[in-house]
């Protein structure tokens, strides 16, 4: 369903030269799950990751969370800060033991002297995470806690990797917790609780090894109301 949105052809070779050259010109760290990233780096440098999972959020002032985007091995983060200058407020942290490459702009500037196609890689992950938002924001103005909650769910099986060996099973491939999920749609924990169970119960989704399965992808979608 998502097939027009997201190029997974483009996304696989950003991700191949961000974790296979570029990275290997950077400072290399290694995180702990749940350990939260440090920013420092301001607008200096950009962030790959080479190992794990890194979940990005946002924080409200009365410390509410809105979880935007999962980043696997390949992805980045810092890149729009670095290329646009300002900043904007947001914290990482790690979902799964991390490895990641911290690449300063000086190298990247000299990097793209020689091969201009690596902004060409930038444009597509700063291109993805904006439609990735935008489609949760439509999410939330055009359905209600259920249909919020099943179009989140088509759009991280969508996102989901590619080398998934039950990709075609339309599994999501990183495991969310119930609290993670509402913090995506915008829900409760307790809203999300009842709606999976529904799901369940109806046999639209199943659940193995803590990985949601979607087995019925188009009546999971007759519960939306989804941009054309």
């Amino acid at each position: 369903m998502y097939q027009d949105v997201f190029d997974d052809k483009k996304q696989t070779l950003m991700r191949n030269y961000f974790q296979n050259e570029l990275a290997t010109l950077g400072i290399i760290k290694t995180h702990k799950k749940n350990d939260w990233i440090d920013l420092h780096c301001g607008n200096s440098s950009f962030a790959i990751v080479l190992k794990g999972k890194v979940v990005k959020s946002m924080i409200s002032s009365q410390g509410r969370e809105k979880l935007l985007y999962t980043l696997r091995p390949g992805e980045i983060f810092g890149e729009m800060n670095m290329l646009g200058g300002g900043s904007l407020s947001y914290v990482c942290r790690v979902k799964e033991n991390a490895q990641i490459s911290y690449v300063s702009k000086v190298i990247f500037d000299r990097v793209v002297e020689k091969n201009p196609l690596v902004y060409e890689y930038l444009i597509n992950s700063i291109t993805r995470k904006f439609r990735i938002v935008l489609l949760q924001s439509t999410n939330n103005a055009f359905n209600d806690s259920r249909g919020r909650i099943a179009e989140a769910l088509i759009r991280l099986a969508a996102c989901s990797n590619n080398g998934d060996v039950e990709q075609d099973a339309n599994i999501i491939s990183t495991v969310f917790t119930q609290s993670e999920l509402a913090y995506n749609v915008g829900c409760s924990r307790v809203t999300v609780t009842r709606v999976l169970k529904i799901f369940l119960q109806e046999k639209l989704i199943s659940i193995r090894n803590k990985k949601i399965i979607i087995n019925d992808m188009d009546t999971l979608a007759s519960y939306t109301d989804r941009v054309q």
